[in-house]
């Protein structure tokens, strides 16, 4: 199956997501960056489970959940408050100045 697709996980229980081989949130929004000319050293994301492994990697900045999954959390180079407390909407007016 390996090279046929690609499989991650987004929950703690029994979800598993299959895809098209290589294709990822990274890859997809790396499409998505080389079309508007975006590098990926000024992208900022975020994630909370396995299946965010590889867009937190791609990403120039990177922010797990603080209530992410600990391969998450080890991953990403910062922490935002977890999303049950507007933890994306706490970085981004941080980072905007808002």
């Amino acid at each position: 199956v390996g090279d046929r697709v690609t499989v991650t996980w987004s929950s703690e229980w029994a979800m598993v997501e299959l895809s098209a081989f290589d294709v990822t949130k990274a890859s997809t929004l790396a499409l998505v960056c080389d079309e508007l000319g975006v590098a990926p050293e000024d992208v900022v994301a975020f994630g909370d489970m396995p299946n965010d492994l590889a867009l937190l990697e791609w990403a120039g900045s990177s922010y797990a959940m603080a209530n992410a999954h600990p391969l998450v959390r080890d991953m990403a180079d910062h922490v935002a408050p977890a999303n049950d407390d507007d933890g994306v909407a706490t970085v981004l007016a941080g980072l905007f100045d808002l």
